[in-house]
């Protein structure tokens, strides 16, 4: 062979395995690509990992508390004291005490009084929702119309009417109400008459309630 053919052959072999380094390269590149999951797979993946787990945690977790009408604040509620009012008074104001008494007491004097003979109805200063009814000058009723304030045994405003037959069970007598249609009366009262008395409306849900002794507890309007 001349030195010109053998040149060439050895151009030629060069090229040859130029092409076959590339050809190789080329298929380990692909290879190499096919191992890496693309991006979007991965956040595909991902999510649905996501989903799954917070599948398993709805069905395992506990159902949440339903609202209820109890846990709804009213407009214009009274701050909650720590007292509560049940058939002897409210707190250290007591049923049958002087006005006078009871506004030592309150640490404070009433106001908005309204009066029918000797019966007066006056509340507070800012508490025109907590109304305490004065016959003949002695304490006789207090009526409630705020969740803030409780009644002894747990009822407040606010309450569905179920609530209230669950927590004075075997002591309530019911009775419609003649000034809201479809309302009713829930009276938890000893045979003296003194106790307590829930209002609801037509829905179920307590509006008010009052407690006193006989005969202004059971009067409508207090003093009439």
């Amino acid at each position: 062979m001349s030195r010109p053919d053998m040149i060439r052959a050895g151009i030629l072999f060069a090229v040859l395995a130029l092409l076959a380094l590339l050809a190789a390269c080329k298929q380990s590149a692909q290879e190499h690509a096919r191992a890496i999951p693309d991006a979007a797979d991965v956040a595909t993946a991902d999510a649905q990992a996501a989903q799954a787990a917070q599948a398993d945690s709805s069905a395992t977790a506990l159902p949440l508390k339903k609202a209820s009408v109890t846990d709804m604040p009213m407009p214009g509620a009274t701050a909650a004291p720590t007292a509560t009012v049940g058939a002897t008074g409210f707190g250290t104001a007591r049923f049958g005490m002087h006005r006078v008494d009871v506004e030592h007491v309150a640490n404070g004097a009433f106001e908005g009084s309204t009066q029918v003979s000797g019966c007066q109805r006056t509340h507070r200063a800012g508490q025109p929702d907590i109304v305490y009814l004065f016959d003949d000058g002695k304490l006789q009723r207090i009526d409630v119309r705020t969740p803030g304030v409780m009644a002894d045994g747990g009822g407040h405003v606010g309450m569905q009417i179920d609530e209230i037959r669950t927590l004075y069970a075997g002591k309530l007598t019911e009775q419609p109400r003649n000034d809201v249609h479809g309302g009713l009366s829930l009276k938890a009262i000893d045979k003296n008459g003194s106790g307590l008395i829930f209002e609801t409306d037509a829905n179920g849900i307590v509006t008010a309630f009052r407690a006193g002794v006989a005969p202004e507890l059971d009067r409508v309007e207090g003093c009439s």
